[in-house]
């Protein structure tokens, strides 16, 4: 099985491009939903998390309190790092898991964090997805119900688009949906011929 990535800062729109290629057969795997279950109360993921960010970041059920997090995290870059450091092995050993059942060609992991994380090394190629700031910023306010200015502390706190273009083989631009499919199709036709040495 043939595994790339799918990476872009929020907003960007990794969820609908990781449905257009659902459409054309390649099983996606989610680290959004992956970094969801592993911080789950009992977890060992969220033990660790209390234990360096304290007992503020849970809610009075024991559960995590992912708004107080985000506040937290997207606020200060070191935090964010280390929240990285602390998840991201989790994480790997649930995709993990998730791919070990998959039947398919082609799989993909779709997730904001996959460039220099630990499950880089399990994708053959990365795809960036990309949209203009402002279609982003929009995008984050719907779906999280938060106002512009958190929005863009959000998108500042992440690496920008150059960075992901730069270390990505390939690149969706992802501003407009009606060219959603053409582009991942010739993504996927670009990867078979690579792998078949066309």
């Amino acid at each position: 099985m043939l595994i790339f990535g799918i990476t872009g800062g929020s907003g960007a729109g990794k969820t609908t491009v990781s449905d257009m290629f659902r459409t054309l057969g390649v099983y996606v795997a989610d680290a959004d939903l992956a970094a969801r279950e592993v911080v789950k109360k009992g977890m060992p993921a969220l033990a660790e998390i209390t234990e360096y960010f304290g007992n503020d970041v849970l809610l009075g059920d024991g559960s995590l309190d992912r708004r107080k997090l985000a506040d937290i995290v997207f606020s200060d870059k070191a935090s964010l790092k280390k929240l990285n450091e602390i998840t991201h092995k989790y994480i790997k050993m649930y995709i993990e898991q998730q791919l070990s059942h998959a039947d398919c060609e082609i799989a993909a992991i779709d997730g904001a964090v996959i460039i220099g994380s630990s499950v880089e090394p399990l994708c053959s190629y990365i795809t960036a997805v990309t949209a203009d700031r402002e279609t982003r910023i929009l995008r984050i306010m719907k779906r999280d119900s938060i106002s512009r200015a958190d929005a863009e502390k959000r998108i500042d706190a992440q690496q920008s688009d150059d960075f992901y273009i730069a270390h990505s083989d390939f690149v969706i631009q992802n501003n407009d949906i009606t060219t959603l499919r053409t582009q991942a199709e010739n993504i996927l036709n670009q990867i078979r011929k690579k792998e078949s040495g066309i």
